[in-house]
């Protein structure tokens, strides 16, 4: 036998195995165009929606304003929402009435400072006027957490820069407070 005839009758025994097993190629061909038919259906329904639910996504998130002016955007809002916050801080002429507004909220809460004194410095591209201090309070833990609560839940705005605390070894029960805070005026 020759090459050429060993190759011809491997064909011709699969040409056999084909007809021989008909009834399974089909069977497999079938399935094969269902599972197509299937995949394509269910994969361009799942692509729309998918495509669907983009959209709304974007347009919830972005109703009106485009990408590219969402920065811009941004940028005007912060600036109304800082001349806001601008308007609201007291002219610099309240400064004694902020100073005093510390000491009473250190007298109300039975708690002594020996020396109130503020730096005053221009602070930021707006131009307001930061005044800063630094100053320690002795007393009970029991009167300086409410003073602090006082100053952070005061109607001016007071800023804790700077907050520790330390035992007093020779007076049991006392506390050192270490406090800088600022306050900003226009």
């Amino acid at each position: 036998m020759t090459a050429g005839n060993n190759g011809k009758m491997k064909l011709q025994r699969i040409i056999r195995a084909l007809r021989f097993n008909r009834f399974l190629w089909a069977s497999c061909a079938l399935i094969l165009l269902i599972n197509l038919v299937l995949y394509l259906a269910v994969v361009q329904r799942q692509r729309s929606h998918i495509a669907r639910l983009q959209a709304l996504y974007s347009k919830k998130r972005n109703p009106d304003v485009p990408r590219e002016r969402d920065e811009i955007a941004r940028y005007r809002i912060a600036e109304v929402e800082l001349k806001v916050f601008k308007d609201k801080l007291s002219p610099k002429e309240k400064f004694v009435e902020r100073v005093r507004e510390i000491h009473d909220l250190l007298h109300r809460n039975g708690l002594q400072m020996q020396r109130l004194t503020f730096k005053p410095e221009q602070a930021g591209p707006m131009k307001l006027w930061k005044y800063t201090s630094s100053f320690s309070v002795q007393g009970k833990y029991s009167q300086l957490k409410p003073f602090i609560a006082a100053l952070q839940n005061s109607p001016s705005l007071f800023c804790l820069e700077h907050l520790s605390f330390k035992r007093v070894s020779r007076s049991p029960g006392t506390v050192d407070m270490k406090l800088e805070i600022s306050t900003y005026f226009k």
